[in-house]
């Protein structure tokens, strides 16, 4: 075609075009917000007339650059009705052509590529550290009111303009449930275990809290440095972004100004920085006076808030040496560093987030941290509520999450939750109950159900999603989130963008230079098309694909503070691409013979058929739960169940309710019982409701500090499902006396207990009452730990009437802070006897049955005159005493010769001791002519520190009795012993 004819081919294509994008004007606003993130729709396109309005918009997209452009031309053709003969005209002009004829470039003048597509002015001159000219106090505060306000516009502007993607329900992009938090003040660095602080903070019980409780007034005093810790999916970016939000609707009133950055952002930044080229260059700078302005937010710095999301994002940790220079320019991590030492703005508040594990060393030595732990039932219940308008609809997917155990347990990780609902909103029309979620029986079948429901055609051209997935691997292996319109070709960018899989946003590499940056929806999203790749794609062999089949560690990383891109649900993804299930979604999406298709799974299932027989730490061995229960492959689940220890240890780990649920999926596939040890790790509060119903459970402890209400409640609802349970252990929590209630209320319900364990849970008098009160109810238990706990000497001495008078207890154990019931459970006569009527006439069996004796330990227990009255008036009461031990207390003269005339009527049989309670010369004699009349006694010992010299003889009169032996060293002991 000569020139004259292409050029006036293209002038009638692009007049075609016009008309064509003035019928789909929304869609075509759309796409310029994808494409040009910044663009002030309202402001920048002044034009009334509808068509001048599509020019302008065209022209914005025409002059960003040519591959925009050519991905813009691909969204056309692929997401609107043009017909075949356009829309090949469509593509060989535009789509791969070498950019637009000049004629029509000629038309406009291409801006500045550095210039903003903004509504909002932003000069991009640099604002150094120059020093500030003198500005009246007047002016300073007016220039200051107007950068504020423009703060708040701007943030105000972001988020309204917000839009659901393609194939989205309108309510999906406003659907926002705080998820549990829980917060504690640490004292110490970050250079421990992986979600918790060394010393072990002892503050409540926090799962209720809302994240801006860490910016009331009672904060003021302890540190103003946050960090957000949770688990990839957990909402972390979103509650970020959900406080700038709310800072622009007026929420936070304590703050003026309020910043909010990225590092995934940050690491495109590689020359250094100074703070008011952070704060103007690359977020936004003021209208006029930037050096008055960073004046004011410097003066007023205790009203200013900035977030840093994604801190374990940092690529470039850099060196921990500090330069001699607060304020010379340097990294935006060090930048980050000195605002949260205090060195740059003194005063301001920072918040940062962050997946668990070790953090930089840039923090300082006093942060606050707060974990968040997704979602409870509760909250999967309001998300599914809000995001579902329609009443009938809304009850059939709360219906369907209810009947099935893995979607609700799926639900409650709030990015999975989004995923599950999108999928139901397009699966429920026209399906029966229970079809919909049989659907989505593994997270990664729920991801392919979104894409499949994401596409508009109902089916995914297999050459752009597998080069999505090529992308999307790519940028796993070399760290890379956050990706240019020259990484991701023009086809597959709009394909991306037809279906919502990629967000954009502006970016800058330098201050003053901009550029349309584009990411994954999430990270998981990506993740799971990096696996769609190496799956299915031919330029992968079945070597490299079962590489990446691997377990990775979350303990904490000694050597390296970030975490790798790959590091987490990639093999997992695999894994659950390995299911027959998936076969039917993979075959065309490979091109290849179902032959290969099948051998590419099976190199999957050996990869994890091999993990399965190893001894594997904890954290590997949830990460292999997780990659077995995608698989759907019973004979692959019994094979981990029977390979794992009787005793199955869990040490100083983050643990989810995810996690224990993909351990209950396995343990359902073990004959054998086991033993379940939880030692130092953070738990999500309502984590053990994935233990419901699991009946291979024979023991179950739990010791970490991060337990506390919350945790004993969601307990209290899993124990009376586990009906093989024979021993609990709840220890070194922060259970109260409102946790402790739910568990008394589920142990009598757990009749087959054994041995229970309430080990140094801070509990008060109140609480150990209420859980002794339970021991009847317990018919099978043979031993209560309540040791160090808080329990007074009036309450002691209720527990030794219980003692006393409950049948089954034959030892109670108290030594300082140890506070032990063992109990013998009643025998098979004694349950003969009971259902048996003819049996009960026998008296003597029966005498038989109920006879016991009891050892009583009382040692250091501070027992005075006064207490060991009220105590023997209750052992007159009780059964025959074995042994009576109340060594170590304060009885002196008159109380230990009351425990010696006493001890005829209570019928010791074996043992009495006085040892240590401050026994005079006198009172020893007293105490020695009174056991004379006891005839049961067997032993009686009585330790004595002699006053002065030791070497001093007893008097005559004081010396044991004749016929008992005597000892002698450094303290006297009498081991009184009749018949020797």
């Amino acid at each position: 075609m000569d020139p004259i004819s292409r050029h006036l081919g293209t002038k009638n294509l692009w007049g075609w075009l016009v008309r064509l994008l003035c019928k789909h004007s929304e869609w075509l606003s759309a796409k310029v917000k994808f494409f040009l993130p910044n663009m002030d729709l309202g402001a920048r396109n002044e034009a009334s007339d509808p068509t001048q309005r599509v020019v302008l918009q065209l022209r914005k997209l025409r002059t960003q650059s040519q591959i925009t452009w050519q991905a813009f031309i691909h969204c056309v053709c692929m997401e609107l009705d043009v017909p075949l003969d356009l829309e090949v005209l469509l593509l060989s002009t535009w789509g791969h052509g070498e950019g637009l004829p000049s004629q029509l470039e000629a038309d406009e003048e291409r801006p500045p590529e550095s210039q903003p597509h903004s509504g909002l002015k932003r000069p991009h001159q640099s604002c150094g550290s120059s020093p500030r000219p003198k500005q009246c106090r007047k002016q300073q505060r007016e220039l200051a009111k107007r950068y504020l306000q423009l703060l708040r516009t701007f943030a105000q502007q972001r988020y309204d303009s917000r839009s659901p993607g393609p194939g989205q329900p309108v309510a999906c992009h406003r659907t926002y449930i705080p998820p549990i938090l829980q917060w504690n003040r640490a004292s110490v660095p970050f250079d421990t275990q992986e979600g918790t602080v060394a010393g072990g903070p002892k503050a409540e019980d926090g799962t209720d809290v809302s994240i801006r409780d860490l910016f009331s007034a009672k904060a003021n005093k302890g540190p103003r440095v946050t960090v957000l810790l949770g688990k990839a999916g957990m909402g972390k970016t979103t509650l970020a972004h959900r406080l700038c939000q709310e800072w622009a609707d007026g929420q936070l009133e304590r703050f003026q100004a309020l910043f909010l950055f990225e590092f995934r952002q940050l690491n495109l930044i590689t020359n250094f920085l100074t703070l008011p080229q952070l704060l103007f260059d690359l977020y936004l700078r003021p209208e006029a006076g930037p050096e008055a302005v960073f004046q004011y937010l410097e003066e007023n710095a205790n009203k200013i808030l900035l977030i840093f999301d994604g801190l374990d994002e940092v690529l470039h940790p850099g060196s921990s040496k500090e330069a001699a220079d607060p304020e010379a320019s340097a990294s935006a991590l060090t930048l980050f560093s000195r605002l949260c030492h205090g060195t740059l703005l003194p005063g301001c508040w920072v918040m940062t987030t962050s997946r668990p594990g070790k953090l930089p060393a840039c923090l300082p030595t006093e942060v606050v941290t707060v974990s968040m732990w997704g979602f409870d039932g509760p909250r999967v219940e309001e998300y599914v509520s809000r995001f579902f308008s329609d009443q009938p609809v809304q009850e059939a997917a709360l219906a369907e999450l209810r009947a099935s155990r893995h979607l609700w347990s799926m639900c409650v990780v709030p990015a999975l939750c989004q995923v599950a609902c999108l999928c139901l909103h397009h699966l429920l029309p026209g399906r029966s109950p229970g079809q919909s979620a049989a659907l989505l029986p593994t997270v990664t079948q729920s991801y392919v159900q979104m894409v499949l429901s994401l596409s508009p055609q109902g089916f995914l051209p297999a050459e752009s999603l597998m080069g999505l997935g090529e992308v999307a691997l790519w940028g796993l292996e070399t760290g890379k989130v956050v990706f240019t319109a020259g990484d991701i070709p023009p086809p597959t960018m709009a394909f991306a963008a037809a279906l919502g899989l990629l967000t954009s946003f502006c970016v800058y590499t330098e201050p003053g230079h901009q550029e349309t940056g584009y990411v994954f929806t999430h990270l998981s999203l990506q993740q799971f098309l990096a696996a769609l790749h190496l799956m299915a794609s031919p330029k992968v062999d079945r070597d490299t694909l079962a590489q990446h089949v691997t377990l990775n560690s979350r303990w904490v990383l000694r050597t390296k503070a970030r975490l790798g891109l790959l590091d987490h649900h990639l093999p997992t993804f695999l894994a659950g691409l390995a299911s027959c299930a998936c076969h039917p979604f993979l075959t065309p999406l490979a091109q290849q013979e179902e032959v290969w298709v099948r051998a590419r799974q099976a190199a999957v299932m050996q990869a994890l058929e091999k993990l399965a027989t190893r001894k594997l730490t904890g954290p590997k061995l949830i990460e292999l739960c997780h990659c077995v229960a995608e698989t759907q492959k019973p004979e692959l689940a019994s094979l981990v169940a029977q390979s794992l220890p009787h005793h199955l240890s869990f040490r100083n780990f983050l643990l989810t309710y995810a996690d224990l649920a993909a351990l209950t999926n396995i343990l359902g596939h073990r004959d054998a019982p086991i033993h379940l040890d939880f030692e130092g790790c953070p738990l999500e509060p309502h984590c053990p409701e994935a233990l419901a119903g699991c009946e291979q459970v024979e023991n179950l402890s739990f010791k970490s500090r991060k337990c506390g209400d919350a945790f004993a409640e969601a307990l209290s609802r899993s124990l009376p499902t586990m009906g093989s349970l024979k021993k609990l252990g709840l220890s070194g929590s922060r259970i109260t006396a409102r946790g402790i209630s739910h568990l008394v209320r589920a142990l009598p319900l757990c009749p087959q207990l054994e041995e229970v364990s309430f080990q140094d849970n801070q509990l008060k008098d109140g609480e150990v009452l209420n859980i002794v009160e339970i021991l009847p109810h317990l018919p099978q238990l043979r031993m209560l730990d309540l040791s160090r706990n808080s329990v007074s000497v009036s309450t002691l001495l209720s527990l030794t009437k219980v003692a006393v008078t409950y049948p089954t207890i034959r030892k109670l154990q108290v030594r300082e802070t140890d506070l032990v019931f063992l109990l013998s459970p009643p025998t098979e006569t004694t349950t003969e006897l009971q259902r048996d009527p003819d049996l009960q006439e026998n008296a003597s069996q029966r005498k038989e049955a109920q006879r016991r004796s009891l050892e009583l330990r009382l040692q250091k227990c501070q027992l005075s005159v006064y207490d060991v009255k009220l105590l023997l008036a209750q052992l007159r009461k009780g059964p025959q005493l074995d042994e009576v031990d109340l060594s170590g207390n304060q009885l002196e003269d008159e109380g230990c010769q009351l425990v010696a005339e006493a001890a005829p009527q209570l019928h010791i049989a074996r043992k009495l001791d006085l040892s240590d309670n401050g026994l005079s010369v006198a009172g020893m004699q007293r105490v020695l002519s009174a056991v004379r009349t006891c005839r049961t006694l067997a032993e009686l010992h009585i330790r004595w520190e002699l006053p002065g010299d030791h070497h001093h003889p007893l008097p005559l009169q004081s010396r044991a009795p004749p016929g008992f032996p005597m000892a002698f060293s450094r303290s006297w002991e009498f081991f009184l012993a009749p018949g020797l």
